[in-house]
């Protein structure tokens, strides 16, 4: 998934699903199904969706659900809520599941309110200072990779690419071969 923070374009709220499924793909490489989100959503994140809606949300055709829709679905792909909400401010999964998953950095964000411009870059360049020292890398992505081998392609029938590739397909299925 191209990263399009600071771009100046939003990903779409399909798109954030898709990057979330993608980064729940299980050993095979398979993502969980609409129907698997739908039952997740009955574990008590909001109120339960059906298989349909959740459809619905993952294909695009349904781009401005409810909060409580978002809730559920954020829910049940163990993610912050507010990655599903419209907007490039959004957008950076990473922050915001250090944000909902740390309590010292929002008291460091709500530490950083008033403070000058040079005085946050001092922040950050200490920061990128102590990743170094621990040996993590200074560049962290918005949207967290996959686990290694999930891009991978997985064994069975090939996928067609085409509609001639699966016309073909039926023809040689209806002649036997």
């Amino acid at each position: 998934m191209a990263d399009t923070h600071g771009t100046g374009r939003a990903l779409t709220l399909r798109a954030k699903l898709l990057a979330l499924l993608r980064l729940l793909r299980d050993d095979d490489g398979f993502t969980p199904s609409a129907r698997d989100i739908s039952k997740a959503t009955r574990n008590g994140h909001g109120p339960p969706l059906s298989h349909s809606q959740v459809n619905s949300l993952l294909n695009g055709s349904s781009d401005n659900p409810r909060e409580a829709t978002l809730g559920s679905v954020a829910g049940a792909l163990d993610a912050p809520a507010a990655f599903l909400l419209q907007g490039e401010e959004w957008d950076d999964l990473t922050a915001l599941t250090v944000f909902a998953s740390s309590p010292e950095a929002r008291e460091v964000l709500r530490l950083m309110q008033g403070l000058e411009v040079q005085d946050i870059l001092e922040i950050s360049s200490r920061l990128r200072e102590i990743r170094r020292h621990r040996g993590l890398s200074e560049d962290v992505p918005t949207i967290p990779p996959p686990p290694p081998g999930v891009d991978q392609p997985r064994e069975g029938r090939p996928r067609r690419r085409s509609l001639h590739e699966a016309a073909e397909r039926a023809a040689d299925y209806l002649e036997g071969h």
